[in-house]
């Protein structure tokens, strides 16, 4: 099965702000800019998934009317930081955090670990379909798991992976 993951585009929302499961919105131009990541789409798809976030679900919208949202495809959840500056963000968690994301996650939010179980679990059940070709639109954190869980990039690498914005990843 080829599985195209697409990330949205750029937010436009202030920079230094913790977000992850935050619906947060896309620039007005939003259109053109997703004209752009359309235009190198495989046109012979067999499914369209997506994260029901806003700045995904616009794009995967966009794409076709017929999207399958799935929660599992969410970005990760960063639990009672969502909406908080990076810098008001306690310290002493937040380095804790960041010495240990792979198993520890933040209050009320999930690991890496936890992330990429979550995604496992979609694609387990994406592979009992006959689907040959699909797009998944959704997010830098999925795209990194997929890299550990299709290409076997060591899961404490995987945060090092460039992720771009509107990026296209192929995994077979």
């Amino acid at each position: 099965m080829e599985i195209y993951l697409i990330r949205h585009i750029e937010p436009d929302f202030e920079k230094g702000i913790c977000y992850g499961q935050l619906d947060v919105p896309i620039p007005p131009n939003y259109k053109e800019q997703h004209e752009v990541i359309i235009a190198k789409l495989p046109k012979d798809c067999d499914a369209i998934f997506s994260s029901p976030l806003t700045r995904c679900k616009l794009l995967s919208q966009q794409i076709s009317k017929n999207v399958i949202f799935d929660d599992r495809l969410k970005e990760v959840n960063f639990g009672d930081w969502e909406g908080k500056s990076w810098d008001n963000i306690n310290q002493i968690e937040l380095n804790h955090w960041m010495e240990n994301y792979i198993d520890v996650a933040p209050s009320n939010g999930e690991s890496l670990t936890q992330l990429i179980n979550r995604f496992s679990s979609f694609i387990n059940d994406l592979k009992k379909t006959k689907f040959k070709k699909v797009i998944i639109v959704t997010h830098a954190g999925i795209i990194r798991s997929a890299m550990n869980v299709f290409n076997n990039i060591p899961i404490d690498k995987i945060m090092m992976e460039k992720v771009d914005f509107g990026g296209m990843y192929l995994m077979i």
